[in-house]
């Protein structure tokens, strides 16, 4: 396995929000505020035993040392959107920046993809609503819980998918945790089907309008390094000045 050395991977919670919230409101302050929907954002969604996280970490690196944003990157894995969802203080630090006219896209958007019918659809929501008030503002890689749903119709956005072939995923998994084949293979099944059993039970999706990633990518074809040169590579020539300058 590639070990990431991120700068924000051992921060605490609040710090890594900190980030973000802070520019918003140094801008704000310097009368000069963020223009919301015009910087990117990443969303990565994967196959269980993929390098997702490690991508989104190597990625946020690779971004502020070439670019050199006003603002940092940073990366949300899965762990991170599910706690934020919790803390109030932390869901309205992120959300309270977000202004009326896309708070009503968000509401109208969420209406027609959440099921409201199910426990905890209330904590999904807040959730949601943190992953659109952070992919709005840019400069965020969002890992999973369904954030390229979530996401689906902001322009600035560049949607990867993450596969490999589940033996790949088995033997990666297990040469990772030292694992057997056996119990590699019994966790990655059931990671698998909760992860299918989570975007069945909280989405909605239409059939009429099936949601496309940007890239599909093999990790068993391509090492960390290689993914997140096409990715800034992608970034790059989609996004141009806006990645750079901003």
């Amino acid at each position: 396995m590639n070990r990431v050395s991120h700068s924000w991977a051992q921060a605490n919670l609040e710090a890594r929000i900190a980030a973000h919230v802070h520019a918003w409101e140094r801008a704000k302050q310097a009368g000069q505020p963020l223009a919301t929907g015009t910087y990117p954002f990443v969303t990565i969604s994967r196959e269980f035993g993929c390098e997702g996280i490690a991508v989104a970490l190597r990625l946020a690196d690779v971004l502020n040392e070439r670019c050199r944003p006003f603002f940092t990157w940073v990366a949300y894995e899965r762990e991170l959107l599910d706690k934020v969802a919790q803390e109030l203080h932390l869901h309205r630090g992120i959300v309270e920046h977000i202004g009326g006219k896309r708070r009503d896209e968000m509401s109208e958007l969420f209406d027609s993809i959440l099921n409201r019918r199910v426990d905890d659809a209330l904590v999904l929501r807040k959730m949601a609503e943190v992953i659109r008030a952070l992919a709005i503002h840019g400069h965020a890689i969002l890992v999973g819980r369904g954030s390229h749903l979530i996401t689906q119709d902001l322009k600035t956005g560049l949607h990867v998918r993450l596969v490999a072939p589940f033996e790949w995923r088995v033997h990666r998994y297990a040469t990772d945790h030292g694992l057997d084949y056996a119990a590699a293979e019994k966790k990655v099944r059931e990671e698998e089907q909760q992860r299918e059993k989570f975007l069945r039970t909280f989405f909605v999706q239409d059939p009429k309008h099936p949601f496309h990633h940007d890239l599909i990518i093999d990790n068993s074809r391509f090492n960390l390094d290689q993914i997140v040169e096409i990715l800034f590579t992608a970034l790059s020539v989609r996004f141009g000045e806006t990645l750079v300058s901003a």
